[in-house]
């Protein structure tokens, strides 16, 4: 009897009222979309907090046999519990995790991780992030950007055929609005090893605002200023966020106070230093002309820091130069 293999990586997918948007993220986390990868090299955590919007689990053996999905009842506001579940579950000595479920990818990130492990067994791993529509989803709103506005969007292109058709109908994410060559406040879509997000403390319990709160933009900035940490930015891929009433990304008259409090939760967590990770990048993978807008963005909006730094006398990458986590 042949004994099957473990997976080297473990995919973390969180969702919560988002059926239809979990959907779309799963199948393009699954074979054959995600390019020259095969099944065996990686496994899909699916964990659902229930809701009034479950995801219909007949679909999954459409999508491949490599995906575990889990349905948990949370009293919770916060995804944290669900996120630490998935955590027990995972198999890969390589973690990816997208707290938020309604994420769509490009085809070959799978392979560009797989592909960065072999550089460096210690890395984190970021795709850039994007969201669909012309700007911003929490500013859009109220130019009557809904769900169903959106499905109407994505039908106008083949990203079941051609995934990076999505850069076409995207805008930068408002987290990282200079792009990647910038300091990086957060990532939605983010990989490193199981033991460096053990170093971490896996999903910290005191994130307990609705939505998480800041939990996204600490666990990024953690594993980031671990020691010897390899950072490796994927420029030709993306990371795009679907609407779905998100806390931070709807638009409603309390989102101010929300995003507030938020942001005091997480100074208050970093004795008040926290910032965006403050490195500079390893570029992997090849750049198609779908995203390549966006990669001259990114290094125009660069140059002009580089300028500016440079007359101030400033290093560029602060963080660079001492990558060791403080006590917090």
């Amino acid at each position: 009897m042949v004994e099957s293999k473990e997976p080297v990586l473990s995919v973390i997918v969180i969702g919560y009222k988002m059926a239809a948007q979990l959907a779309n993220t799963l199948f393009t986390l699954s074979v054959p979309y995600q390019q020259g990868v095969s099944e065996s090299d990686y496994e899909i955590i699916a964990v659902e907090n229930a809701s009034t919007d479950n995801f219909d689990e007949e679909t999954l053996s459409s999508l491949g046999s490599n995906i575990r999905f889990f349905r948990r009842e949370e009293t919770a506001h916060t995804p944290v519990p669900a996120i630490n579940f998935a955590f027990s579950k995972c198999r890969g000595r390589i973690i990816g995790l997208m707290i938020d479920g309604a994420r769509m990818l490009t085809p070959r990130v799978i392979q560009y991780v797989l592909m960065a492990e072999k550089l460096s067994e210690n890395s984190l791993i970021v795709v850039p992030g994007y969201q669909l529509g012309e700007q911003v989803q929490h500013l859009n709103v109220s130019n009557g950007y809904d769900e169903i506005s959106e499905k109407e969007l994505l039908d106008t292109i083949a990203w079941r055929e051609n995934g990076y058709e999505l850069f076409s109908v995207s805008s930068i994410s408002w987290a990282n609005e200079r792009g990647y060559f910038q300091p990086m406040m957060e990532c939605n879509c983010l990989f490193s090893s199981a033991d460096n997000f053990e170093n971490i403390g896996y999903a910290d319990k005191r994130f307990d605002l609705r939505g998480g709160g800041s939990i996204n933009l600490h666990i990024f900035r953690s594993l980031g200023l671990l020691e010897d940490n390899l950072f490796v930015i994927l420029p030709g891929e993306g990371s795009f966020h679907q609407f779905h009433g998100g806390v931070t990304t709807s638009e409603y008259s309390d989102w101010t106070t929300a995003v507030t409090s938020h942001s005091k939760q997480l100074q208050s967590i970093w004795n008040n230093e926290f910032h965006g990770l403050r490195r500079e990048p390893v570029l992997l993978g090849a750049v198609t002309h779908w995203a390549q807008s966006f990669l001259q963005f990114s290094s125009a909006k660069s140059e002009m820091r580089f300028n500016r730094m440079l007359n101030k006398g400033l290093p560029l990458w602060e963080d660079d130069l001492s990558k060791v986590i403080t006590d917090k």
